[in-house]
């Protein structure tokens, strides 16, 4: 290895992702909880954070192991000592990129947003200038959404406020410090993704880094190949699997976190460390934890029958009963979860709201359920299935896929759109993982005696499945690209100071202030707890309000 290149184990690109995905947890655990919870929360979270990391000096020095150092001798959750080796100046563009990327879908307000980010604004400014908990004196409520992803960088925002500056000044470095620690978040992820695919030339990074920012279904050849609106991914009505990109503009507090406790368990070998991250994951997406629970349970099960059939039903007894598992259900989910459910569109929740849909449906519904399946991810489950016939994770994607649109849970479809989040990044893993260990064209054969090729031979070679999967994801990439050509188009046409994307300002209102919004989206139910002396959270965990 030469002086410009890097070496990065599994163990210490894990600990950094560990670290990211958990630093909400322990913002919110320092900010709004009884300083009685608050201590022993903090304190179990920092214990399993250093548990995970049998090669760490905290661990050996925690719990007076030996850590190992050499590689090949590390702890079974290292994943065999598997490293990364990368040179410095991809590292460097992995960094550039991530920071693009997240900058020009709107993160950091510092250019175009989409609309969502009317309610995200708000938020975001009430956990910068506000009290923590926030409460609302309007209608008496208190904040109670999944807030995770901002709270890092509202703390950094809420020192400058408390230093004297004003609110827009405090609301403008908080915004810079989110950019800034979503690019690490999607630095790691990347890291992640090339330890995954064993990436090491900076052709292939570039490939992956680029198939992430473009990767979707193919909507425009749902829409008619149309591009009629600046989304076109509602093209199946009531159905959406929202591509990458659309996640990053619109939800990206529920994207990139849920991103990297997908992208980890792709290496994790046990199932010690489930937990911890599936806690990091519900704190910053509810939706997307379903997808990404059903991924843990499916990958325990497998674990389960392996060490049955190995005889070593006690080593996985030990896995399931890790100091991160069992420190996270007894001092980290009670709190979370609590603290969720006081939401009221979720303590409230009706049952006519969790529909299965098929016995509603008429022909219609059935032939464009169809359609949805094949042009968002049947095309391309079909192009690759024989190369991942024997993964497990393979079938749970598509079960995932195939399920969620039959259920209307939410008020947009949100168990389609946001539960599917970790499934499409699954499927983008599995799509690209084809490409970079397939050729378009396979080579010759080194013994080959022709100098001239055939025709007929050169036919042969050529891995139709390849270029039709690569045509497919080309077609797949209009979505993305719309997305982020509409920020262009907005600051072109409105400037970078676009304020359409922060009407509704701080959520403590007693009326509506978004002239295109329904009259009765007041208060808005789906971001605060209404009656919120009634709730588990805030009327045993949380700090009093004053």
């Amino acid at each position: 290895m030469s002086k410009k290149e890097l070496s990065i184990s599994y163990s210490v690109l894990r600990r950094w992702a560990l670290v990211f995905i958990s630093l909400p947890m322990l913002c919110f655990f320092i900010g709004w909880l009884r300083w009685y919870w608050a201590v022993p929360a903090c304190l179990a979270l920092v214990v399993c954070i250093i548990a995970s990391d049998e090669n760490g000096r905290l661990y050996k020095v925690l719990f007076k192991k030996k850590a190992h150092d050499k590689a090949g001798t590390s702890s079974e959750l290292s994943f065999d000592g598997k490293k990364l080796v990368i040179s410095r100046n991809i590292l460097i563009a992995v960094v550039i990129a991530s920071f693009a990327y997240v900058f020009f879908c709107g993160v950091g307000r510092l250019w175009s947003q989409s609309d969502d980010f009317l309610w995200r604004n708000a938020i975001f400014r009430d956990l910068v200038v506000r009290k923590w908990p926030v409460f609302y004196d309007a209608y008496d409520g208190a904040l109670s959404y999944y807030i995770g992803t901002w709270l890092p960088a509202a703390i950094i925002g809420k020192c400058v406020f408390l230093l004297g500056a004003g609110t827009e000044a405090s609301f403008m470095v908080a915004n810079i410090a989110v950019l800034i620690y979503c690019t690490a978040g999607m630095s790691i992820l990347f890291l992640l993704l090339f330890m995954h695919f064993n990436v090491s030339s900076p052709k292939k990074a570039a490939l992956v880094i680029i198939g992430l920012v473009f990767f979707s279904g193919m909507d425009f050849v749902g829409n008619e190949f149309k591009i009629d609106s600046w989304h076109i991914e509602w093209w199946a009505l009531t159905f959406q699997y929202s591509s990458l990109t659309t996640c990053m503009c619109w939800v990206f507090n529920q994207t990139i976190i849920p991103w990297v406790c997908t992208a980890l368990l792709l290496h994790e070998k046990t199932v010690s460390n489930y937990v911890l991250i599936g806690m990091a994951c519900l704190f910053c997406g509810p939706f997307p934890f379903i997808g990404f629970f059903i991924f843990c349970v499916a990958l325990g099960l497998k674990r389960l029958v392996e060490t049955i059939k190995a005889k070593e039903g006690v080593k996985f007894a030990k896995e399931v009963f890790s100091i991160p598992n069992i420190c996270s259900i007894l001092f980290i989910f009670p709190i979370v979860g609590a603290y969720l459910t006081a939401n009221t569109m979720m303590s409230n929740y009706e049952s006519e709201e969790a529909v299965f849909l098929p016995p509603t449906w008429c022909f219609e519904n059935y032939v464009l359920y169809i359609l949805f399946m094949l042009f968002e991810f049947g095309i391309f489950a079909i192009l690759i299935a024989k190369a991942f016939k024997k993964n497990y994770l393979f079938y749970v994607m598509l079960a995932e896929l195939i399920v969620f649109p039959l259920f209307n849970v939410g008020i947009n479809s949100d168990l389609t759109m946001r539960g599917s989040i970790p499934a499409i990044f699954m499927l983008f893993v599995f799509c690209y993982q084809y490409l970079l260990t397939n050729k378009a064209v396979t080579p010759r054969h080194p013994k080959a005696k022709e100098h001239k090729e055939s025709f007929e031979s050169l036919i042969s070679r050529i891995n139709l499945l390849y270029i039709i999967l690569a045509f497919c994801l080309m077609i797949g990439a209009v979505t993305p690209g719309v997305e982020l050509a509409r920020g262009f188009a907005r600051v072109y046409y409105r400037g970078f100071n676009d304020r359409s994307t922060d009407l509704v300002v701080t959520l403590d209102r007693d009326y509506n202030p978004v002239p295109y919004e329904e009259k009765d989206a007041w208060p808005p139910t789906n971001f605060v707890a209404l009656n919120y002396d009634d709730t588990l959270f805030f009327k045993y965990f949380a700090r009093k309000k004053g």
